[in-house]
């Protein structure tokens, strides 16, 4: 969560009962440094109030996001998983029908050899008589 930017506040004194005699005088100045720093409080306060609940608003956004990203990422990976079942899936298919095209061209190629090995024992044995 964000932190605050707020500063600390400025700590208000008590207001100077002292009399000014003229402009400029040390009562006159404590006076203009009191009137600045009630300024200052009052411009604190008013930033404060204006600044606090965006930074709320801000950090419950942050929390949302937050969330809404670990949602997406789970989403993510679950159809990432799903996918890669299925690819597996399909992969062993393949394999299984690989297999099995490979031993019916083994089996159809051995029975060719087979018929014609055969065929050609009788060859041999009238041409072994003539």
């Amino acid at each position: 969560m964000a932190q605050p930017l707020s500063q600390p506040a400025i700590p208000l004194l008590s207001r100077p009962t002292c009399f000014v005699w003229y402009a400029g005088d040390p009562c006159d100045e404590l006076i203009q440094q009191y009137n600045r720093v009630v300024e200052q409080r009052h411009q604190q306060e008013w930033q404060a109030s204006v600044t606090e609940p965006l930074q709320k608003q801000i950090a419950d956004q942050q929390d949302q996001i937050k969330t809404l990203q670990a949602k997406i990422d789970s989403q993510t990976l679950d159809e990432l998983q799903s996918e890669a079942r299925t690819q597996a899936l399909l992969d062993g298919i393949g394999a299984g029908l690989g297999a099995g095209l490979a031993f019916f061209v083994a089996v159809a190629v051995f029975r060719r050899l087979a018929r014609n090995a055969m065929a050609a024992k009788p060859d041999q044995g009238r041409a072994a008589s003539a």
